[in-house]
């Protein structure tokens, strides 16, 4: 039987805005700020982002959002976030109750120091990144807001939510 390769054949990425948001507020929270202030409908997918790795399984909520009026869609998801350990359960108590273990997980590792990071899958060059920027500024929860470098980023599949 033939063996059939396809030679250079590169899937062509859809561009995209990454904005790095830095706040103390609970995902759930920050959805329901962005919503209130920027006058959006922000809702929670019925499908997490689900991180399998060797030491931990992280189940990072995703709330999505489709803008009519540009035309595209919104993703707001933590960067940080608690997975379950992976590691084998300890008994440390009389009535050997095995607990999982949590454990702090970092989506982009790259930008380790972002709370929450929001994805627009719209060309950089035909949307209005700085005005989305300072309007998210303006959320009093909100520390910071920057643009993210997506070319440092090096698992860009956790980017995908569909």
């Amino acid at each position: 039987m033939a063996v059939h390769k396809l030679t250079d054949w590169e899937l062509e990425e859809e561009p995209y805005v990454l904005i790095a948001i830095h706040s103390t507020s609970e995902p759930y929270r920050m959805a329901y700020f962005i919503n209130k202030y920027l006058e959006i409908g922000f809702s929670r997918t019925a499908v997490d982002q689900d991180i399998l790795q060797q030491a931990y399984t992280a189940n990072y909520p995703v709330y999505k959002h489709f803008d009519e009026e540009q035309n595209a869609p919104f993703y707001l998801i933590p960067n940080k976030y608690w997975g379950v350990s992976n590691q084998e359960k300890v008994s440390l108590g009389l009535f050997d109750n095995e607990e999982e273990a949590q454990v702090k997980t970092i989506l982009i590792k790259e930008y380790g120091t972002v709370d929450f990071l929001l994805k627009i899958e719209k060309d950089p060059d035909f949307f209005p990144v700085k005005k989305l920027i300072n309007a998210l500024g303006e959320i009093p929860q909100v520390i910071s807001v920057y643009p993210v470098d997506t070319f440092k980023i090096k698992q860009q599949d956790y980017l995908i939510f569909e």
